[in-house]
């Protein structure tokens, strides 16, 4: 275990410098791609959009590790997408984390999380509306983190989440969502948010944004007209990192699913 989790830290390690040593200094559209895990065909034809540069992979899902493999050998940066506890009691499937299942359980489930995607370098929550308000069950989550040489990424799918809070606290490398491209699965809504992306990149923000692997956001991107953003930057998450520990202007960010 302790191999895996040193192995994971160089290699964010080797990350972050490969980072450094180009230009993604500010103006840069960070693409995530989530909920990658049950559906082959449609994770790779989603994870082979150009414009995604990270994606967010489910442990313990039918073809998790195929997915995680197929995005390393294509040069996609990859974390895991960890199910949390959500007020909605929506089921969390494999590998969930629950503060109801006691403190045990959710870090044995995190540490199989961690051990079950190969390549990953980083966590973001699925759902969690629930858990990213608990701090304690999220320093929990950190600490395992911080051993494991991860970073954390907030989904933010609530805007009184504490999740980023504690990863900063825990001075553990993060990064939080601004927009949600997909939430309405419609080629007009889809458009306006990746302009809004594109816009707020090209004034020299860097902008993390979410999609996921929806016929609607591959049809997207398929019809895009390349020629017409090829100033616009795209870059990995471990790139635009935060380590400072910074107080965010939430109102910045509009609340997502």
């Amino acid at each position: 275990m302790r191999a895996v989790k040193a192995l994971v830290a160089l290699h964010l390690l080797a990350l972050l410098f490969c980072s450094a040593s180009h230009s993604y200094a500010s103006g840069s559209i960070v693409l995530i791609l989530d909920d990658l895990g049950n559906q082959r065909d449609i994770g790779r034809e989603a994870i082979d959009i150009p414009w995604v540069s990270t994606v967010a992979v489910m442990p313990g899902r039918p073809f998790s590790q195929e997915l995680a493999e197929y995005a390393h050998a294509r040069s996609k940066e990859v974390i895991i997408h960890a199910p949390m506890s959500n007020t909605t009691d929506f089921p969390l499937g494999a590998l969930g984390l629950d503060r109801a299942d006691g403190k045990v359980q959710l870090l044995a489930n995190l540490q199989k999380a961690i051990q079950s995607v190969p390549y990953a370098v980083g966590l973001s929550n699925h759902m969690g509306s629930r858990l990213t308000q608990d701090r304690e069950a999220m320093n929990w989550v950190m600490k395992e983190l911080k051993q494991a040489g991860f970073y954390f990424f907030d989904s933010r799918t609530i805007a009184t989440t504490i999740a980023w809070e504690a990863a900063r606290d825990a001075h553990i490398p993060w990064s939080i969502r601004q927009i949600f491209l997909d939430h309405y699965q419609t080629q007009e809504f889809i458009a306006g948010q990746w302009q809004k992306a594109v816009d707020r990149a090209r004034d020299g923000e860097n902008i993390t944004v979410i999609c996921h692997p929806y016929a609607e956001t591959i049809r997207f991107f398929r019809e895009l007209d390349p020629a017409q953003y090829e100033l616009t930057q795209t870059a990995p998450l471990s790139s635009v990192l935060n380590y400072a520990p910074v107080q965010l202007p939430l109102r910045n960010f509009p609340e997502g699913a």
